[in-house]
């Protein structure tokens, strides 16, 4: 699977933020500018309820908040690059610096896990995240993500 294919480099971005909170409204914000994406408010919900039910941070240094709602009408998908780090609540109790905001439609649960799957594979490797981390362009970093296909 080419997850890349889910990306475009405007969804690729170097946060500011310092908070989770902060980090989950500015890629909602990005994913809201795509046509997949119809109701930013009924996103940034999905995506807040479902990290209060259990943090998506990964531990890593990787979070990958997620939802599943009917106002998306396909799977899209952002970055968020952070080099200082966000505390994400993660399982190591380190902060994230990647962040994977994924969206998509009600009813595709298999696809759905293909892509969260698909993506924790690609980010595992510490010099894959590190590259992505120091990368200063968003279109160098869909390259290393197609370099993992």
């Amino acid at each position: 699977m080419d997850i890349t294919t889910l990306l475009a480099a405007e969804r690729i971005v170097h946060l500011k933020d310092t908070t989770k909170d902060d980090c989950l409204k500015t890629l909602v914000r990005v994913l809201a500018k795509t046509p997949q994406v119809t109701k930013e408010k009924e996103l940034l919900k999905a995506i807040s309820d479902r990290e209060r039910i259990l943090s998506t941070g990964i531990g890593q240094g990787i979070a990958i908040p997620h939802a599943k709602i009917d106002s998306v009408t396909e799977f899209v998908a952002a970055i968020g690059i952070s080099k200082v780090g966000i505390p994400f609540d993660s399982i190591d109790d380190k902060p994230a610096h990647l962040i994977v905001m994924i969206a998509g439609p009600e009813g595709q649960s298999e696809r759905y896990l293909r892509i969260l799957s698909r993506f924790t594979a690609i980010l595992k490797p510490e010099t894959t995240r590190s590259r992505i981390i120091e990368a200063k362009k968003a279109e160098q970093v869909l390259e290393i993500l197609r370099e993992t296909r």
